[in-house]
């Protein structure tokens, strides 16, 4: 029988040391590391430290971390207070001061609670960054948390240089005169291209050193809100709008940098995977989201349009989560063809070595197939990958990927390939094509309830309320302008063998 050492409450279990198993005798079998025994230790001159009501709290300690134990309300309750002597002695202190008031929370149902105790408010900015960053991750998922990441990184270069964590070491002391400094130091940035070491350095633009002041705006409003509470209540915030500043806006009297020629001309250098892939986005005003998420069950060949967001709409949908039809002119009905091809269900959209049949994927059989494919690779996803709706998005988009659907990469690169072919370098992108199709319907006097609609905004005007829209016959007038396109897309297309449209199916709208 053990017996328990004076001092210490014997209702409390006391951890016994685990003894290691041999490892198994196969030679691809993982050694398993056992776990270190919890023992005792002295905070403050003691092993027990008793509170007013009585409550006595004992502390252990397992490997480097310090660990409190208690019973509260017959529950027995532990928390680990911190690794330094100086920090567990200071969070000890708060934990039996919360005993005195009866404020303390097991750790267990403080994370059920909606609002945080707020109790410290001396937290630097990488431990803030930290939170704010996991706090994104869950909420808003992989992408935006990276995309936060790389906004906050040159703050964190900022505050963490010697003579400037002397003057601002806490988050709760950024001021007017660190904003001021943290502008000027960001306008001396450099960085290299998606963070490569061995890219050429460069300045930051005007416009990602307005992202970053933002993104740290963002950050400390949500630390000083009620419900985290990581800063005082009464702290004032230094960044506002003149310290931020506003991104130029755009000339509206600017050129189109892709008109209708220069489309038509990049038509005549398409190659067919080129001309099948890209000859939507050249028409439409498609995002390259928009276009890389495409599934063959959202053609509709019957009423003459395509359809965004029906289908799956909580891992395949669009930018706004809206809900769409995108009518498509008759000329296209022939490159939709050749983009299906003889499969049932999948992405319309395919790589090139998947197009060419030079790349072995896993045949689609319908909807209901392709929705069993991505619950089974949802459920093999290792446990965190999914915490928000974007993450399901991204899985579902590596999914297609996978089935030989095209990346928005590989679209921009062909694309990039395609103007420099035909000699037009004004820094026009693929996203620039979607500009240039909007103007285009813009100047086909399209009314503008239609505009919206067919662009994919929300369309949260109070005259959808009394207005039924008509975007198949609005979107007409549209393609009787950029007719000469279509006929250079269809003359393409009919250069490349591509075979015309069953008979039967006519012009837009009837079967």
């Amino acid at each position: 029988m053990l017996r328990v050492p004076p001092g210490v409450d014997s209702s409390i279990p006391v951890a016994k040391p685990t003894v290691p198993e041999s490892p198994p005798e196969s030679e691809n079998a993982k050694c398993i590391r056992p776990r270190e025994p919890m023992v005792r230790a002295s905070l403050m001159g003691g092993h027990s430290h008793a509170a007013l009501n009585g409550v006595r709290v004992h502390v252990w300690r397992r490997g480097k971390k310090y660990i409190v134990r208690s019973r509260i309300n017959g529950q027995i309750f532990g928390e680990t207070i911190g690794e330094s002597d100086v920090e567990a002695a200071a969070r000890l202190r708060q934990i039996l001061t919360e005993i005195d008031f009866g404020a303390y929370v097991r750790p267990s149902e403080k994370r059920k609670r909606l609002v945080a105790n707020g109790r410290n408010c001396r937290w630097t900015l990488r431990q803030l960054t930290a939170e704010f960053l996991a706090e994104k991750r869950r909420s808003r998922g992989r992408q935006t948390a990276g995309d936060y990441r790389s906004r906050l990184s040159p703050v964190l270069d900022f505050v963490e240089k010697s003579a400037n964590l002397k003057r601002w070491p806490l988050a709760q002391d950024v001021d007017a005169e660190f904003v001021r400094c943290l502008r000027a130091f960001l306008f001396e940035y450099q960085s290299t291209r998606n963070g490569r070491p061995g890219g050429k350095p460069r300045p930051l633009s005007a416009r990602q050193i307005i992202n970053v002041l933002e993104c740290l705006r963002t950050m400390l409003h949500w630390a000083r809100s009620a419900p985290v509470r990581k800063l005082a209540a009464d702290w004032v915030m230094p960044l506002d709008r003149d310290v931020i500043g506003a991104p130029a806006a755009k000339n509206p009297l600017r050129a189109d940098k892709l008109p209708l020629e220069a489309r038509i001309e990049i038509v005549r250098r398409m190659d067919l995977w080129q001309l099948c892939q890209l000859s939507l986005s050249l028409v439409l005003p498609l995002r390259p989201d928009e276009a890389a998420g495409l599934l063959i069950g959202d053609v509709n060949f019957e009423k003459g349009w395509l359809e965004f967001g029906e289908r799956l709409r909580d891992c395949n949908f669009t930018k706004g989560k809206t809900a769409f039809m995108l009518p498509f002119p008759d000329e296209l009905r022939s490159v939709l063809r050749a983009c299906i091809a003889d499969r049932c269900e999948g992405p319309l959209l395919r790589s090139r070595r998947a197009f060419e049949g030079r790349q072995s994927v896993e045949r689609v059989a319908s909807l209901d197939n392709l929705v069993q494919l991505y619950q089974e690779s949802a459920l093999n996803q290792p446990e965190g990958t999914i915490q928000a709706d974007q993450d399901r998005k991204l899985l579902f988009r590596a999914l297609l990927v996978q089935l030989g659907g095209v990346t928005e990469d590989s679209l921009s690169k062909e694309f990039k390939k395609l103007l420099t072919a035909a000699s037009i370098g004004n820094g026009a992108t693929l996203y620039t094509l979607r500009s240039s199709v909007t103007t285009a319907m813009h100047r086909a006097n399209l009314p503008h309830l239609e505009l919206r609609y067919l662009t994919a905004h929300t369309t949260g005007d109070i005259l959808n309320e009394y207005t039924s829209l008509d975007p198949v016959g609005a979107i007409q007038r549209y393609f009787d302008v950029i007719r000469p396109l279509l006929d250079a897309i269809e003359k393409r297309a009919a250069a490349l063998c591509v075979p015309r449209p069953d008979a039967g199916l006519g012009a837009l709208g009837s079967p």
